[in-house]
């Protein structure tokens, strides 16, 4: 089944990677390997190939292979748009980090992911090489590439948290004409026409739980009755805890709170590539380099986890439960049939699905065949 996953690989990858049919293979194994265990951590992979070499001499292909290969971000961006088909549609788009210590060394990756069938999938990443929040000029640099890569990507909107605020990359937004609903603190002063400048948590103070109201006319944010930064529309939601939910945006402030629910996509995704996933805090990877080369890898794994998912889905709809989420989340669905399918000795009827897999179209068919 290795062989057979990569051959096919090999194949729908050929135009975006150029390595030897040796390094594709590896590539295939790593990519089956990461799904079927559900972790990175080479030195247990290798134990798992189907292969006569020894375990020894696994290990030292799998090293070589981040040793000599190197997989950018924007190969894996490429490979998602095709296995997704994103090509011409509109692209809802979260920006968020994840980060953890691996003895001295601080990992901290800053990641755009792109909603597909409900469940957020990674899209273009870069490592920051430091403890702390993003920077504007991290952020531009990042949605910059992936603009150089799809010049003609259509954003619907791009999410954000408390993190991704500032008059720099706002203005940058703007002037890129990319729409954007982004979260507020609390205490962030606006600044309207013909109003105090006050902090959102007072504009709010009248608002009751479930509560919201969306300010009339555009404000600047700032402090002291004086802002520089674009003008956006606010909308204020009072949550259940009691919290506030305060966005910033430049589109219609009527569609603010249900575009800001697809940025929690980011925050499962983070999870699916973690502790329900693939593990990836369990890596020894510590070169910038290798790391990057290790996520495009887990990004493969992603992607065919979500089409593997959706495809089950369109044949039996995965059941809601009375709390009104779903049983199971659309990519464990799709992690749990791959690892049926790569257990099971049924090499034809596997070759049909991992093809359709890797191709932009999305069928359920093949799982039909296999009995899913």
């Amino acid at each position: 089944m290795q062989s057979l996953f990569s051959n096919a690989l090999s194949e729908a990858t050929a135009k975006h990677l150029s390595v030897s049919r040796t390094r594709h293979e590896t590539l295939g194994w790593l990519v089956v390997l990461i799904v079927r265990l559900g972790t990175v951590s080479l030195w247990r992979l290798a134990a798992h190939v189907a292969s006569e070499a020894d375990l020894a001499s696994v290990r030292r292909r799998f090293y070589r292979f981040f040793q000599f290969v190197r997989l950018d971000a924007e190969i894996g961006a490429r490979i998602v748009v095709g296995f997704l088909g994103l090509a011409g549609k509109p692209w809802t788009l979260a920006i968020d980090r994840t980060n953890w210590k691996l003895g001295k060394t601080e990992i901290n990756i800053l990641m755009i992911c792109v909603e597909w069938r409900g469940i957020g999938v990674p899209l273009i990443f870069t490592l920051l090489g430091k403890a702390g929040n993003s920077s504007s000029a991290e952020r531009i640099d990042l949605l910059g590439r992936l603009k150089a890569i799809f010049p003609d990507m259509k954003i619907a909107a791009l999410t954000g948290d408390r993190e991704f605020v500032g008059n720099v990359w706002v203005a940058w937004l703007e002037r890129q004409k990319i729409p954007f609903v982004l979260r507020l603190k609390e205490n962030q002063h606006v600044v309207r026409d013909g109003h105090e400048t006050w902090p959102i948590e007072r504009i709010a103070q009248n608002l009751k739980r479930g509560e919201h109201t969306k300010l009339k006319g555009f404000c600047r944010l700032g402090s002291g009755g004086q802002a520089s930064g674009p003008r956006v529309r606010l909308v204020i939601m009072r949550l259940k805890t009691g919290e506030l939910l305060a966005l910033a945006t430049n589109g219609r402030p009527g569609l603010a709170l249900a575009r800001y629910r697809a940025r929690w996509k980011i925050e499962t995704l983070f999870a699916n590539l973690k502790t329900r996933g693939f593990d990836l805090e369990a890596t020894h990877i510590t070169d910038p380099d290798k790391l990057e080369t290790l996520l495009v890898i887990m990004t493969i794994a992603a992607a065919l986890a979500a089409k593997a998912g959706a495809a089950a889905h369109q044949i039996r709809p995965i059941p809601v439960k009375k709390h009104g989420r779903k049983a199971v989340s659309i990519f464990a669905l799709g992690l749990a049939i791959l690892r049926k399918i790569f257990a099971r000795d049924l090499p034809e009827q596997a070759s049909n699905l991992i093809a359709r897999l890797l191709s932009p179209n999305l069928s359920p068919k093949p799982l039909i065949r296999l009995g899913f």
